[in-house]
């Protein structure tokens, strides 16, 4: 049965309806997994097709004017023969219910990387990669948009292609930018394609398609309405929470609707449980428990993967620094996850939990540990001490020293830095210490 066609804002008369998909990264595999079960590895390596599909389906369902595909189908510039001929029979989909799919290519897909020689259907227009190319979309005959767009040639591409697209003139319709790049600054993704939101503006144009940010974010409301949607499917810890794509109407009059569809059949999810109330390794399991079947029951159906995070202070920290303890625990919360449509696997459990001490108590001690103490709160309280800190530790942020791999510290990081150190130290003092008596 067909669904319901969805309106992003009733009321509105629609005259362009469009879905807009980035970073489809197809037969990407999943990382950071360690121990998986092969019957779970093998539902996990469809989860990108899945969510390729789930995409197509939208654009069905919704009976949408157009699919924009912003970079990165695939995972790799040679793409396998597989993910090639998948992402051609989705298309295909689209060509028999009349809707038109725009694509540009990115840092993993570009240009100059291996294709097999497969048809393609007459619906897909792939953009070129020596320049901007504007392409018309006409509805009964008349043309109600523009797509400019480029793809990467090669995969480092580190200039800013914004420069190559021209400015919207005045007679164009409904102009969209379609694009794979970095707008602005973000340390989680190499900074291919740079450009900024003044440079997006200044052409004038009234909605950009981006991809290469994963996490799904609206950059700018106003005009230009700008906008990354991330992966259709989170492929590691570093991916959490919902991923999906854009479906987005314009009205008769220019107003510009979106909606963020989920379409990821696999999340990632993090979760942080502190010990700081427990006494034992019972009350630890059942918490443990509580946070799958939280996660169970919050995921819409989908299969969940996630990472749990030990911290606080508690004596149950003894009890997690026995060897094979963590291994045991992590056995016994895997156990029969593998039945059934809808998993949630424990991809792994960190201790970060602490010595059971009141930080308040070792700063009035006058031993070693005490000095450690003091140190530690004088650099995070003291400014000068905190600079004269930082000019011990230059001569690691010079080039001869690798400082072109290490990042600058800023103080937040520092202090949190300062204090992971000092439980580490402490962590090892005081078991030492409590082993002497």
């Amino acid at each position: 049965m067909k669904k319901r066609k969805m309106s992003a804002d009733a009321g509105k008369t629609e005259t362009l309806s469009f879905v807009h998909a980035a970073d489809l990264h197809l037969d990407s595999p999943f990382t950071g997994i360690s121990g998986i079960d092969p019957e779970l590895g093998e539902r996990l390596a469809k989860a990108t097709f899945q969510a390729y599909e789930a995409v197509i389906e939208l654009c069905m369902d919704e009976e949408v004017d157009f699919l924009l595909i912003a970079g990165d189908v695939y995972d790799s510039a040679d793409k396998s023969l597989y993910a090639q001929v998948r992402f051609i029979e989705g298309l295909r989909k689209l060509e028999t219910t009349g809707i038109q799919v725009f694509i540009c290519h990115g840092n993993h897909d570009p240009l100059d990387g291996w294709s097999a020689s497969l048809k393609w259907p007459g619906n897909v227009h792939i953009m070129r990669g020596d320049g901007a190319e504007v392409v018309e979309f006409k509805k009964e005959g008349e043309t109600v948009a523009l797509v400019v767009g480029m793809s990467y040639p090669t995969r480092h591409i580190m200039k800013n292609l914004v420069k190559e697209f021209p400015k919207k003139e005045e007679k164009w319709p409904f102009t969209i930018g379609l694009l794979h790049c970095s707008v602005g600054s973000n340390p989680e993704h190499d900074p291919y394609a740079p450009c900024t939101l003044q440079d997006l503006r200044e052409l004038s144009y009234d909605y950009w398609a981006l991809g290469h940010i994963h996490t799904p974010s609206i950059v700018c409301k106003e005009a230009p309405l700008v906008i990354y949607p991330g992966n259709p499917q989170g492929r590691h810890p570093g991916e959490t929470g919902a991923r999906g794509c854009f479906y987005v109407e314009v009205s008769s009059g220019g107003a510009i609707s979106t909606k963020f569809i989920e379409t990821d059949s696999v999340r990632w999810h993090i979760r942080e449980i502190s010990i700081e109330d427990m006494e034992t390794e019972g009350e630890l399991i059942e918490s443990l428990q509580s946070q799958l079947d939280d996660i169970r029951e919050n995921s819409g159906g989908r299969s969940a993967i996630c990472r749990l995070f030990l911290n606080g202070r508690g004596p149950l920290h003894h009890t997690l620094r026995k060897e094979g303890f963590l291994e045991d625990l992590l056995h016994l919360l895997r156990e029969d996850e593998i039945r059934g449509r809808q998993f949630v696997w424990v991809e792994s459990i960190e201790n970060e939990t602490l010595f059971p001490v009141e930080r308040e108590l070792l700063l009035k001690r006058e031993d070693f540990v005490g000095d450690l103490v003091k140190i530690v709160e004088g650099l995070k309280t003291d400014e000068k001490a905190l600079d004269e800190f930082r000019e011990v530790l230059s001569p690691l942020f010079k080039p001869s020293s690798g400082g072109k791999l290490i990042c600058k510290i800023d103080d937040e990081e520092m202090n949190s830095l300062l204090q992971r150190a000092e439980n580490i130290l402490l962590d090892a003092l005081l078991t030492e210490e409590k082993h002497e008596n």
